[in-house]
């Protein structure tokens, strides 16, 4: 099924942003709430700080900022008991309880939760009254309350503390409700499972991961690893028993290459069908099924459950409500789709940053639009790509004669005057400025962000990267195949603005020209190589910045916690 995936499946998965529905409109009274008023609470005894901070909790990550919530939220609520009375729990938790159950079909393990520990434990508490009720009551109430705290802490902010470094910049949005405040306004007679799922990533493809989840935790199908006996001679003609074993995998993923001649024999209709799935996950699609191919031809079930686990994770660090206009940047798809209300109204090809200079994953606003950009260069690239080839060129007006001035500390100076084999000019505080024109390593417009890290999208000169399929070539902004369209479509609702007036602007209008759109778009720049389409099937991507591999060895820890 994987080959008949096009570009309408691939659309699909952003189709949806944070639907504002029921489950926002919860949210928002829940915000408009006063703090809860139990019914027969029973005030604590033992308030101290220390006391309050006296609860198990298995992320020894988050224990610190769990057991400042618990002392947090006590304190709000009057030093009451939340979760237990004097004659009988509060059906908030029974309703706690069945909703640690239904988790685990978005990847959540109750046990990380102590889910029958703390099932069990207050059973025997209504059971076993004794002269210690009333202190293992509160001692069982606090357990619960950390407990509560830290799948919240877990749904809003993630499993995984550090999904970034240095170089791979991953920012995640800020959690869409406090997890004090959200425990201080429930209610008793609230469905905790209708709160928590208003908490969780609302697109409709997020759920899709959940059900396939829910599938390949019961599909148990094994496959016999294999590779190509002789991979150099892989080509038409060529013949292994192991081309049998290829057809049939390629089979299982939806292709079925008719074999022209002997099934043990390689021809034109197999290697285009590894081209095909090859295209499919995003890799070179060069026909051969070398061992990046082959590891994701025969991925197994559960590693196929896991990287959907870790996927719907990805959803949750940037969860948020993206509005009526945005555009959505998925990176190891390389596709920029734009939505109002939800509904598709632009796509492109996009090139992102070199797994070097990767692009940055984040959520932010569009500030405006400027035609005829100049770029001026990053030192970082001044510095380790620039001089180094004016270096080796020996041509000192290497730049200058592709329409670059050299600026120091704002003052233009001859590039012919610098000794840049001097080991001290690597050091100076030297700035290329690109003029603008249809050449200019920005194109002819760009789009700028609000952010700190100069990161925008942009045209580019370069259109034939646009033809591979894995596009991985800039320093960390966006290029957009189609940029003219693209700012057609920002600016169209904009007075006066058209697309002859774009195209002007892009070949005839004044240099830096900056034009801002009437309307508020988010540009949400994401990273998933796993999700569901809209027929149901799972779509896998090359993972271009190899995030999954120990991103789903820091998610295996909590299978075993």
């Amino acid at each position: 099924m994987l080959k008949h995936i096009c570009l309408l499946s691939v659309v699909i998965l952003f189709a949806a942003c944070r639907d504002k529905g029921k489950n926002g409109d919860l949210l928002d009274e829940m915000a408009g709430r006063e703090i809860n008023e139990p019914y027969e609470p029973i005030f604590l005894q033992d308030t101290a700080v220390a006391s309050l901070k006296k609860v198990t909790i298995k992320d020894n990550y988050y224990k610190p900022a769990i057991e400042r919530e618990v002392v947090n939220f006590y304190k709000k609520y009057n030093y009451q008991t939340r979760w237990l009375y004097q004659n009988k729990p509060s059906p908030l938790f029974a309703s706690y309880i069945k909703t640690l159950t239904e988790l685990t079909d978005y990847g959540f393990f109750p046990q990380n939760y102590r889910q029958h520990e703390l099932d069990s434990l207050v059973g025997h508490l209504y059971q076993h009254k004794d002269s210690l009720f009333l202190k293992q009551l509160e001692t069982t109430d606090r357990e619960i309350t950390a407990s509560f705290l830290l799948l919240t802490r877990h749904l809003t902010q993630g499993r995984i503390p550090k999904v970034g470094d240095d170089v791979r910049v991953w920012k995640r949005n800020k959690p869409i409700f406090d997890n004090v405040e959200l425990l201080l306004k429930l209610k008793d007679t609230d469905n905790l499972s209708t709160v928590i799922e208003a908490l969780q990533p609302q697109q409709t493809f997020y759920k899709a991961m959940a059900q396939k989840y829910k599938e390949l935790l019961k599909d148990t199908t094994s496959y016999m690893p294999f590779a190509i006996a002789d991979l150099k001679s892989f080509a038409v003609g060529y013949s292994d028993s192991t081309v049998v074993a290829l057809r049939n995998q390629l089979g299982l993923r939806g292709y079925k290459p008719v074999a022209l001649g002997a099934p043990a024999e390689v021809d034109s209709l197999l290697i285009e069908a590894v081209k095909q799935f090859q295209r499919q996950v995003g890799l070179t699609a060069d026909g051969v099924p070398g061992a990046l191919t082959m590891s994701y031809l025969q991925m197994t079930p559960t590693q196929q459950r896991d990287l959907l686990l870790l996927n719907m994770e990805r959803l949750r660090w940037q969860n948020k409500d993206l509005g009526e206009d945005y555009i959505l940047i998925n990176i190891p798809e390389y596709r920029l789709n734009l939505y109002h209300k939800d509904s598709l109204k632009f796509t492109t090809k996009v090139v992102v940053g070199r797994p070097d200079t990767p692009t940055p994953i984040f959520s932010d606003s569009l500030k405006f639009v400027e035609f005829r950009p100049t770029w001026s260069v990053p030192i970082s690239i001044v510095r380790k790509e620039m001089i180094p080839r004016i270096v080796d060129s020996g041509d000192l007006l290497k730049y200058a004669k592709r329409g670059y001035k050299l600026y120091e500390n704002n003052k233009e100076i001859d590039p012919a005057t610098i000794n840049w084999r001097d080991e001290k000019t690597l050091k100076r505080n030297l700035a290329f400025v690109e003029n603008p024109s249809a050449n200019n390593s920005l194109g002819l417009v760009k789009f700028i962000l609000h952010n700190d890290m100069s990161i925008y999208l942009h045209d580019t000169p370069s259109k034939k990267l646009f033809d591979n399929t894995q596009r991985t070539y800039s320093h960390g902004c966006v290029r957009v195949q189609y940029p003219d369209s693209l700012a057609y479509q920002l600016l169209k609702h904009t007075a006066e603005w058209n697309y002859q007036k774009v195209n002007d602007a892009m070949h005839k209008g004044r240099n830096q020209y900056r034009a801002r759109p009437e309307q508020h778009f988010v540009v949400d720049i994401s990273y998933l190589t796993a999700w569901v389409d809209e027929a149901g099937q799972l779509v896998i991507r090359n993972d271009p910045y190899q995030f999954d591999k120990e991103q789903l060895k820091l998610l295996e820890r909590y299978k075993k916690m």
